[in-house]
Formats: structure tokens, sequence, C-alpha cells
């Protein structure tokens, strides 16, 4: 085996830290009845909890709106491309018990919409960002207290096929900056990503990140302020941008990694 120098270690780290690109990401958005939203809840969590015991593929998490559009729900879902889709959504069809409990989901819901969305993966990685969406271990919260709370932030960017690329450019240039400056320790980036196809407007972008309780994202929204890098970008993302806005999620117990 080879000699462990501290070169042969940092090689070791860098392999490890590698961010894995998750493929095609789905986004739901769940729509309830005012009256229904605790048996959509329930239905949710039944509907993870048997996809689960399967052994069939389940979100990497789920959450619903604390601060935004309230009575909405959201599952986040990884695919290895569109023919995996496919096999899984078969799988789940020919699975009887859970095919009741997603049809119990549907007679709970007002709507669904269903999006297909694109990690720029490299990007991310080469801002720094090495801990993967597949891999995201949350830090904090729950087990000293905090509640945790997700972020989604939603750009609409004018249509152009420069567009996203030029927004990713920009986005991952002021990253850099902003994740050097806030040393907080309260928020994590969890993924960035473009709209494919589905329900979402073309060139529709999502941040997610995670706090470590409501307070804590103020805290590093306070602390990115001193990062210049990353006030320009936003300056200049501007320029590229129809409309955004900024939502307050809480996992849903039981659904996924993202808690």
């Amino acid at each position: 085996s080879p000699r462990k120098t501290p070169h042969y270690a940092m090689l070791r780290s860098l392999l490890r830290q590698s961010r894995r690109a998750p493929g095609l990401l789905q986004v739901t958005e769940v729509d309830a009845h005012p009256s229904k939203l605790s048996h959509l809840l329930q239905a949710l969590q039944v509907s993870a909890a048997v996809t689960e015991h399967r052994g069939l593929a389940v979100p990497l998490g789920g959450f619903y709106t604390e601060l935004g559009s309230v009575g909405r729900f959201y599952l986040l879902q990884s695919f290895a491309n569109y023919d995996s889709r496919e096999l899984s959504l078969q799988a789940l069809a020919s699975t009887e018990d859970v095919l009741d409990a997603t049809l119990e989901v549907q007679r709970q819901s007002k709507a669904l919409r269903i999006s297909i969305f694109m990690e720029p993966t490299d990007a991310l990685e080469k801002a720094g960002l090495q801990q993967g969406l597949l891999d995201f271990s949350p830090q904090g919260g729950r087990g000293d207290g905090e509640r945790p709370v997700y972020e989604l932030r939603t750009y609409q960017l004018k249509l152009g096929y420069t567009t996203v690329p030029s927004f990713i450019e920009k986005y991952t240039t002021g990253l850099k900056d902003k994740l050097e400056a806030d040393q907080t320790g309260q928020s994590q980036l969890v993924t960035l990503m473009y709209s494919e196809s589905g329900a979402a407007p073309l060139n529709t972008v999502h941040e997610l990140w995670r706090h470590r309780s409501m307070k804590g994202s103020q805290e590093s929204r306070q602390a990115s302020r001193a990062a210049s890098g990353w006030k320009q970008a936003i300056a200049e993302i501007a320029d590229l941008a129809i409309t955004f806005h900024s939502q307050y999620l809480r996992p849903i117990p039981g659904i996924g990694r993202l808690q």
C-alpha cells in the first residue's frame, strides 16, 4: 500500500470531497385544500414511508411552506436520467400499497405541478461547494433545540439561450466570496438548479439554502453583506432577472435526508 504522506492524505481528502452530480432533479409542488392541510401532510409522510419500505426511490426531502405560499408542499427527488425516472414510475404503479399511498396524496391535493431541474454541479464545486446534494449532511438544528428552516429563493430570468449560463457564471463567482465571508456556521447552500422541463417556466432558477434556525438565516445574511464580490454578482444578476422571491420552508419529518 502507498506510504501515507501528507500529500497522500490531501489527495484522499480531495477525492472524498468531490461533488457528485445529482442527475435530474424533480420538484413537485403540491397545493392542499385549506381544510385538508393536516390530511395531506400525513398522506405525504405515509407515502414516503411505504415507498422506502418497498425499496423504491424516495424523495431527498419534503417541505411545507411557513412563509410564502402557505398551503403548498414541496418534494425534491433525484433521478439519474429520464429512463431511470420512467422505470421508477413503472415500479410505483405496479406496487399496490405504494400506488394506494400515492393516490391518497392526489385525493388530498388541490393541484400538483411537476418540473425537472438541472444542477450546475461543476460550477458549484469550483465555487467551493464540495458537499453534494446526494451526500448532504445537515449541520445543527433539531438535536440542539434549534428549528431548521430551508429558504427557497426563486429567480425568473429573461428568455434567451445565454441567460442561464450567464447567471451561473455570475452567481458562482460571487458565491465563493459569500462562502468565505460568512463564518457564522448558520447556513448551508444545498443546491442551485435551473428548469429544463415541466410546469416551471423556462429559465427559472432555484437556490435552496438550509439555515439552522430563522434567526440564523438573518445572521448569515448580515455576514454576507461584507462580501463585495457577492454584492457585485447580485447587482449583475438583477439585470438578468424579471422577478425574484424567497420563501421559508420547514422540513417534513420522516421524508428524506434534508431535515
